[in-house]
């Protein structure tokens, strides 16, 4: 089997230039302040119409009666401090953006992928380190591996490719010399790490963080007599829950939760723009979710956990 490499014995040059607007007439940067707040209102909309026409009523976690008899905060009240909290979180947004001069920058993919090319490499030739501490020859398990590889039938083609790359992957250099160029796997691995795997670990990084620091930020609030009385106490006014009730806190909650916790992990796990309008989007539609004040069994924001307005009680 022909063993392709690729040589980047020089990392390729690249030219930054801006990533295109999605919307011409507003930036990335304008664009991934606004979207959290219309999915906000759409998605409080949708559960408010569904309580409107009495859609799913069997799906309800608490009566119309309990929501008008046990509230101590009129709609009114709960409408004005989200505005409020929403014209505060955006100015405090576009103040960062500007101070960081946040944009999202293409043309750099080819460096990008050598230098995880050249790490995929290295790895690889620690492959039959690891195998000699377990005490297996690498260069006898990999000869082995072709000799049958080989010697399968003709009928069986497909099976070859991957017992192949298996054994040129248990030891590096069999077959192909002491190259330092990059086999043809190793480029494609290089671009799935870089396409796919290193944005799925942001994002994974980005929701540990900001979900841990609401937990425990939350559980504090309720752990701790003073902060609940003067900082979450506001939030259980709603004691029946509804959708665009959602993030009715206090300033100070609302700032302490959400603009730190979202600050900080979107430098911590160094989201582009536009992978931070998905992230904070999702992130909004959830906590609406959370306390839609319904059950529903085929909503995908409610798989995997049962955090809802059950939980809300006090």
């Amino acid at each position: 089997m022909a063993n392709t490499s690729y040589e980047f014995q020089l990392l390729p040059s690249y030219t930054l230039k801006p990533v295109p607007h999605l919307v011409p007439w507003l930036s990335d940067f304008h664009l991934s302040l606004l979207l959290p707040v219309m999915a906000y209102w759409l998605v409080s909309f949708i559960f408010w119409y569904i309580d409107k026409k009495d859609y799913w009523s069997q799906y309800r976690i608490h009566t119309p009666e309990e929501f008008k008899q046990r509230n101590r905060v009129t709609v009114g009240e709960v409408l004005r401090s989200i505005f409020l909290q929403q014209a505060v979180q955006t100015a405090l947004g576009l103040c960062l953006g500007y101070l960081t001069a946040a944009g999202d920058f293409h043309g750099r993919e080819d460096y990008d992928i050598a230098i995880w090319a050249g790490r995929v490499h290295r790895a690889r030739d620690a492959v039959p380190w690891i195998l000699a501490l377990l005490g297996v020859d690498a260069k006898t398990l990999a000869v082995n591996i072709q000799t049958y590889a080989i010697s399968m039938p003709l009928t069986a083609p497909t099976a070859e490719k991957p017992l192949v790359l298996l054994s040129s992957i248990v030891y590096p250099h069999l077959g192909d010399g002491l190259t330092y160029g990059y086999t043809g796997w190793e480029i494609w691995g290089a671009k799935m790490i870089y396409w796919f795997l290193e944005p799925a670990a942001r994002f994974g990084l980005a929701i540990f963080f900001s979900d841990s620091w609401q937990y425990f930020w939350h559980r504090a609030m309720h752990t701790n007599k003073w902060m609940f009385r003067n900082i979450h106490a506001h939030h259980h006014k709603i004691y029946v829950p509804y959708a665009f009730g959602a993030f009715y806190n206090t300033l100070t909650e609302a700032f302490l939760l959400d603009t730190i916790g979202t600050t900080l992990s979107l430098m911590l796990s160094g989201l582009t723009i536009r992978q931070t309008m998905f992230f904070s989007t999702i992130s909004v539609m959830k906590g609406v979710d959370d306390h839609c004040g319904y059950r529903l069994p085929w909503d995908p924001l409610q798989w995997g956990n049962e955090q809802n307005t059950a939980f809300h009680d006090v």
